[in-house]
């Protein structure tokens, strides 16, 4: 029989626990920059005062969220690790498979963690300093791969990167998991990423994949129209404005008034050159895409992207989840993967040039899964061609 200590406590832990799974939707349903102890309040059916005596401030709040996350990762993990528990070492073989259904069960009953694990990654990205225990849950993944590959041979190396490659296609298997060439593609890129190094490729598995790709031109159209229209004078110049938000402050922050003030423009010319928010963010993309490009093109290809371009997809992703508008520009990224970089990444990793796209592709998915992680854990240290041959295993192909 419980004391009423005892059930004051529970009561305690419960409304905790309600609050903090209430700003888990919010994150969820608005992202970070939606969330506020008002719109949780509401969520929860409780008042604003009651959370900031039970939780804190926004800060505190965010802070719980963190560690719920690691709590429901710890026990997803715990579930999906029962499902290979005899089998010992895990066959490489299995993994595209394994991969692929951890990938659609945050698209599932994952979904809500998926997506706040994103904007959780994506915050602590600009400032590593503001939630110390993102790094944590960012790690328990890579942990679960390393306990389900112990006794394989090449078992650290994989459990990496195939965490680094589900932390870039998070989002976009959120977005986009209802579209069939997409999902197709990401198995297509799966089974590039673990493929035995220097097997004998198909040259027929090339050109499926890119026929995939070619095939999500269809859903992608409107973001292939936009991206046909290079800005000139007044609106190419706004368009860099937009892309400097972007990159300050990332995409949830862009208004009409955003750029006004950034601009020194009235708001009401920003609105003629650029009608709706859509508007906005697209010429932000666009800008941000045309600067990656040039910065390959200066650097001989020794730079594939900037963190900002990471950041940028991984948010026009996770706007896709909640607008539908975006996600013709959510699948072009998504499906535009190493199409910038992918001669350079041939080239790094001793493979001609169209021989395996599929396995290019993987090799980018997983770099920036790997670089949107460690930007949120301080930043990149290792030179970028030193991570792509490690991703592919470069050593052991023949």
């Amino acid at each position: 029989m419980t004391t009423p200590t005892q059930r004051s406590a529970i009561r305690q832990i419960q409304a905790n626990a309600t609050i903090i799974d209430a700003a888990r939707t919010v994150i969820a349903a608005r992202g970070l920059a939606g969330m506020s102890l008002r719109t949780v309040a509401e969520q929860a059916e409780m008042s604003v005062g009651s959370i900031s005596y039970r939780i804190g401030d926004r800060a505190a709040l965010m802070a719980a969220v963190v560690e719920r996350e690691i709590e429901l990762l710890g026990q997803v993990s715990e579930d999906f690790k029962g499902r290979v528990r005899n089998v010992k070492p895990l066959s490489t073989d299995m993994l595209p498979d394994l991969v692929g259904a951890w990938l659609d069960q945050m698209a599932a009953e994952g979904r809500v963690s998926a997506i706040v694990t994103c904007e959780l990654a994506l915050l602590a990205s600009r400032t590593p300093d503001i939630l110390p225990s993102v790094p944590l849950l960012l790690d328990a993944a890579e942990v679960m791969w390393r306990e389900m590959l112990r006794g394989h041979p090449d078992g650290e190396r994989l459990a990496w990167a195939i965490a680094s490659y589900c932390m870039d296609e998070r989002p976009f298997t959120v977005a986009l998991c209802d579209i069939l060439d997409y999902r197709l593609l990401r198995q297509s890129t799966i089974r590039g990423l673990l493929r035995d190094a220097g097997a004998a490729v198909d040259p027929g598995w090339s050109r499926w994949h890119m026929s995939l790709v070619d095939r999500l031109a269809i859903p992608s159209a409107d973001a292939l129209d936009s991206a046909d229209i290079v800005p000139q004078g007044v609106k190419a110049d706004l368009a860099d404005h937009i892309a400097d938000l972007i990159v300050a402050d990332g995409v949830d922050g862009l208004s009409h008034r955003a750029v006004a003030q950034r601009s020194g423009m009235a708001a009401s010319s920003i609105a003629h050159h650029f009608p709706t928010h859509r508007d906005i963010v697209f010429s932000g993309v666009e800008a941000i895409y045309r600067r990656m490009r040039a910065e390959i093109r200066t650097s001989y290809g020794t730079a594939p992207g900037s963190g900002a371009v990471a950041r940028l997809t991984h948010e026009c992703a996770l706007l896709a989840t909640r607008n539908p508008a975006f996600l013709p520009f959510a699948t072009d990224m998504r499906r535009r993967r190493a199409e910038n970089v992918h001669t350079h990444i041939a080239e790094w990793i001793g493979i001609p040039v169209d021989s395996d796209r599929a396995r290019i592709q993987a090799v980018i998915v997983a770099l920036i899964g790997h670089g949107v992680a460690a930007m949120a854990k301080g930043g990149l240290t290792e030179p970028l061609p030193q991570l792509v041959r490690l991703i592919a295993d470069v050593e052991h192909m023949s």
